[in-house]
């Protein structure tokens, strides 16, 4: 009898073995087709950490369609634009070959934002890239189809299109770009010796500006310099507005990325002149019309890399995983002949800084 037991306990001994040899050679199939699949990586804020792989190519053969809907023509759009376009163009997306561009601005006027995004969202594309921080905004509540990709925007949060860069519409993501607002108060605090009051007018209308305004107001009283406000509605009021600056004991002006503001440009770069202040500006492409300086953010760089952005969302990822990025390429820029004319001389670090851009 004990021999019988011996040759049971034997045979299920070689049975458990057997078994044992097989689930062992066979578990990376398992994990792959019916097993329990790793868990993707969560960051601390629940959200889906990127992926480090590199963005995929586009199929063969799919015509992609976007549109793009900005504030109203200007030479900061066109940078972001070009750069746009050439950072899409090498991730694959050519246009006028795989990838079909409807562009639309609002003529400067905000009243017209919200029909233009209506449109583009009963139109027949693939998603909805807004531009400027005023259009980012009515694309919140006008946007209902579409995936929205931002680029050419301050602040997104300000935009209303999250409460975090993790925390946001499920719809919509994007790229932001703070300009560099500290740097800029220390370049007017060393082309103004002494500096102890500044001016600046924007259109309160525009999220992006009071957010921008809010942050410059806080460390010019840190640093115990008057921040002296003049709001505008609308581009007919900028000229009248940068006059009654003037009138305030100023000795500089300040004007931020503030979309009514740059439209009405040339106005506010003569009232600057005339009453000899020196204008210090966030965006690099005016300087050349006015302003003495410009630190602020070099569109053509960032919105190349902004381009990722919005060739995830092209080849399928979900907005909503997907956080929003703040990238801000600092430039500084200088005009002499403006420094000329008001007797400024550039100090040596300003100069080296933006040799070095």
């Amino acid at each position: 009898m004990w021999a019988v037991i011996r040759r049971l306990l034997l045979g299920f001994s070689l049975i458990l073995l057997a078994s044992a040899i097989l689930l062992n050679s066979d578990r990376h199939q398992r994990r792959a087709i019916g097993g329990k699949i790793p868990p993707i990586p969560i960051d601390e804020n629940g959200v889906r950490q990127k992926s480090k792989m590199a963005i995929a190519k586009p199929p063969e053969g799919r015509i992609f369609k976007v549109g793009l809907a900005y504030f109203a023509p200007e030479a900061g759009a066109d940078a972001c634009m070009e750069g746009l376009f050439s950072g899409l163009k090498d991730q694959g997306f050519v246009e006028g070959k795989n990838l079909q561009v409807r562009k639309a601005h609002a003529q400067g006027e905000i009243v017209n934002i919200p029909s233009m995004l209506q449109n583009f969202d009963n139109e027949d594309l693939d998603l909805i890239i807004p531009m400027t921080t005023p259009v980012l905004t009515a694309a919140v509540n006008a946007v209902k189809k579409k995936p929205v990709v931002f680029t050419y925007v301050y602040d997104p949060i300000a935009a209303g299109a999250g409460k975090t860069p993790s925390d946001h519409l499920p719809n919509i993501t994007g790229t932001g770009s703070f300009p560099p607002v500290g740097e800029t108060i220390d370049a007017i605090q060393k082309l103004v010796p002494q500096l102890q009051s500044v001016g600046t007018l924007y259109n309160s209308s525009e999220a992006n500006s009071r957010k921008v305004i809010s942050v410059g107001r806080e460390l010019f009283q840190k640093r115990g310099i008057r921040l002296e406000e003049v709001t505008a509605t609308n581009t007919g009021e900028v000229f009248q507005a940068a006059q009654v600056l003037t009138g305030r004991k100023i000795q500089a002006l300040w004007v931020t990325g503030d979309n009514t503001a740059i439209q009405a440009f040339e106005g506010i770069a003569k009232v600057a002149a005339d009453a000899r202040l020196p204008l210090v500006i966030n965006d690099p492409e005016f300087t050349e019309r006015g302003a003495l300086a410009a630190v602020g953010i070099g569109w053509k760089k960032t919105c190349y890399e902004a381009a990722k952005r919005v060739a995830q969302v092209l080849l399928g990822e979900s907005p909503q995983g997907l956080p929003f990025e703040n990238i801000a390429i600092k430039t500084i820029v200088l005009n002499y002949a403006v420094a000329r004319k008001l007797g400024i001389a550039f100090p040596p670090e300003l100069i080296q800084a933006a040799d070095a851009d």
